[in-house]
């Protein structure tokens, strides 16, 4: 039998969901201010309570973007590497540190957001659980990267 899925269809899909998020990043960026007027104008009319919850939003968000970027960019060296076969580097590892702090900051920004609209208490958890679970990958990559180093020295 055939096998139709190989492992480096795999990091292509990655690659082009990857350069799909910065794009939608981009857009956001740019869509997210006219966005959330629509969105607050109806709810500040709805609930009188005295400030515009997306002005929180909006700071919380744009906090964020450059977090947002770094892990996007970071994610793509990284899968360019595993493209290349370079795969238990500390380039790599360094690479997971970064994406990890960026879902850390992430987390702690969406606490803001909170204030203003508590479905934001989701992306806090969302992103909290991410950098968790990212350095614990991180943690074995580089525990991998270690003994790839200590067998590459062993005659």
């Amino acid at each position: 039998m055939k096998k139709i899925w190989k492992p480096g269809h795999s990091v292509t899909l990655s690659l082009a969901v990857t350069y799909f998020a910065g794009a939608a990043l981009l857009a956001a960026m740019v869509f997210m201010p006219g966005l959330l007027n629509l969105w607050s104008s109806s709810y500040y009319e709805i609930y009188d309570i005295g400030f515009h919850p997306a002005s929180f939003m909006l700071l919380a968000f744009y906090a964020c973007c450059p977090a947002g970027w770094a892990a996007i960019i970071s994610l793509l060296r990284l899968l360019h590497n595993i493209r290349k076969d370079k795969i238990f580097t500390r380039q790599n590892v360094k690479l997971l540190r970064v994406i990890s702090w960026c879902f850390a900051f992430t987390a702690l920004a969406s606490i803001f957001a909170t204030y203003a609209y508590y479905p934001c208490a989701l992306v806090f958890a969302a992103a909290s659980f991410l950098f968790l679970i990212l350095r614990v990958v991180k943690n074995v990559m580089e525990q991998a990267t270690l003994l790839r180093e200590e067998n590459d020295l062993t005659i």
